[in-house]
């Protein structure tokens, strides 16, 4: 591994575990084991290292996308979907990273990371106003900004995905794919977006309260249990009910 990425590795450990706040040049140097001026030569405040990081973690994610893109989906609901899929999947196998960008925020746009990411989001803008030129053609999507675009595409998976870092939601962050691309595209295109079915999820345990009650009314003790709980089968129809029905020419 080269010291460049020693480093970066370091730094994001701490400002994961410590926030990027309470991280120290020395913190770093001493997770990455190198020195202050091996760390000096590459970087020559921690503020640079934080920018390099954010620029890296965002080349990274938009590497899927110029992916999708080369492969030219058909349709808008294929890209929508491909792009929504993408980021849940990069999220989740980059949690820090993830953590990282979202704590951080925004960069200087007038400092030198902020203007290699200008740079990166220009490049990426154009390879999609490309791609949906045709479709905005035809109508598919409604004329708007790529600024809208990529909030209504990418502002949703965001607010869930801070949600699931932080330990509030139970399912996995892929879960919620159909439901966030379904509703992207009809706000980008403007139609209404079909309901979608969900399995009704049965209960598995519950919480039984026992008391014991005397004559009077009176409760003698009480107490609690955590029972399982099984679905209840239809009740079958007694036989002499069935044998009556079959007689008098009825269905059973």
């Amino acid at each position: 591994m080269d010291t460049r990425k020693r480093i970066l590795d370091a730094a994001l450990a701490c400002f994961t575990e410590f926030g990027y706040e309470q991280t120290t040049i020395a913190r770093i140097c001493e997770r990455s084991g190198v020195s202050n001026g091996a760390l000096f030569h590459h970087f020559p405040t921690k503020e640079a290292i934080a920018g390099a990081l954010y620029v890296d973690a965002i080349a990274s994610f938009q590497q899927g996308l110029w992916s999708l893109l080369r492969r030219r989906p058909r349709s808008l609901h294929a890209a929508v979907r491909g792009s929504i899929t993408h980021q849940l999947q990069w999220i989740e196998r980059n949690q820090d990273s993830a953590r990282f960008l979202y704590a951080r925020g925004h960069l200087d746009w007038d400092g030198p990371a902020g203007a290699q990411l200008q740079e990166l989001n220009r490049d990426l803008a154009h390879a999609y106003r490309d791609w949906m030129a045709p479709l905005l053609d035809c109508g598919q999507i409604r004329p708007m900004s790529m600024l809208m675009i990529n909030a209504i595409v990418a502002g949703p998976v965001h607010a869930i995905a801070r949600r699931w870092l932080a330990g509030q939601l139970r399912s996995p962050l892929h879960a919620y794919r159909d439901e966030l691309a379904d509703a992207a595209c009809a706000a980008l295109s403007g139609a209404p977006a079909s309901a979608r079915r969900h399995p009704r999820s049965l209960v598995r345990q519950g919480r039984i309260r026992l008391e014991l009650v005397s004559d009077d009314g009176s409760v003698l003790a009480g107490g609690e249990a955590t029972a399982e709980l099984l679905p209840v089968p239809a009740p079958a129809r007694p036989a002499t009910m069935r044998a009556a029905a079959a007689r008098s020419g009825t269905a059973a």
